[in-house]
């Protein structure tokens, strides 16, 4: 294509959809945008990196199950703080409220494992 690894890094590191890490299966996208920040979305984002085992440099669970972003802006100011886990956006949420959306999720799963595995 005659392109440059120097210009496909740099368009890879530009767009925000585009990432040189893998995902998880489960992308938590906490927005930071002015009415989110200050009704604390930051608390929430900081109450999922514990309940997810985060590390400091950490994004994505070692199950590759999670992973935890800030945005910017999710275009949901009326509903803030909000968060969208993949394509489902939440809103007027509290860190407890988010804790308990990501355990429905868990279980979810756990029971998908669960149910597969009695099949097999």
């Amino acid at each position: 294509m005659g392109v440059t690894p120097a210009k496909v890094f740099g368009v890879a590191t530009f767009y925000s959809l585009f990432t040189l890490k893998p995902k998880g299966k489960y992308l938590i996208r906490v927005c930071n945008g002015t009415a989110c920040h200050v009704k604390k979305s930051m608390d929430l984002h900081a109450t999922l990196r514990t309940k997810l085992n985060l590390e400091e440099t950490q994004d994505t669970t070692v199950d590759m199950l999670f992973t935890l972003e800030t945005v910017n802006c999710l275009g949901a100011c009326g509903l803030a703080p909000a968060m969208v886990i993949n394509d489902e956006a939440y809103g007027q949420l509290t860190p407890d409220r988010a804790t308990a959306i990501v355990d429905e999720i868990i279980k979810g799963e756990a029971q998908h494992e669960s149910s597969a595995s009695r099949t097999e």
